[in-house]
């Protein structure tokens, strides 16, 4: 069911489910930013998440980039799984254990723009990929 927002335009209300750890930072994210509201917060991580899969889709040729994932420990078999699928396109690999039993993957890129836009769809899409972000120079 649509409400009106400021400008009276009909906008659609969406719901979601968070477990209580990431609602717990989404409000202390929302509060040290100065956000009105958890829904200002959600819809500043929607419109950053849409800025970068727009600035991936218009890599083109040979592309040299950095990906970051950050996992759980216990998820390993996620990040294992992208390296092997996209090993064409990965030079170096990264491993390295952060606080809390979670785990960085950093990967240097050097291959076709699509084949690494693919690689960074399937982390950002993986359930137990907590945190991927593509770096291109």
């Amino acid at each position: 069911m649509p409400i009106n927002n400021s400008r009276g335009a009909a906008v659609p209300i969406i719901s979601i489910s968070m477990d209580n750890e990431t609602l717990s930072e989404l409000s202390n994210v929302e509060e040290s930013l100065g956000f009105s509201s958890r829904s200002e917060a959600i819809r500043a991580g929607v419109r950053a998440l849409i800025a970068e899969n727009k600035s991936a889709e218009k890599l083109s040729g040979k592309v040299k980039a950095v990906l970051l994932l950050v996992h759980d420990e216990k998820s390993e078999s996620s990040a294992t799984e992208l390296k092997h699928r996209f090993e064409d396109v990965i030079g170096t690999q990264i491993h390295s254990h952060l606080k809390g039993e979670k785990c960085l993957e950093v990967f240097i890129l050097d291959g076709e723009a699509s084949r690494i836009r693919a690689l960074f769809q399937n982390a950002q899409a993986a359930k137990k990929i907590e945190y991927a972000r593509l770096v291109v120079p």
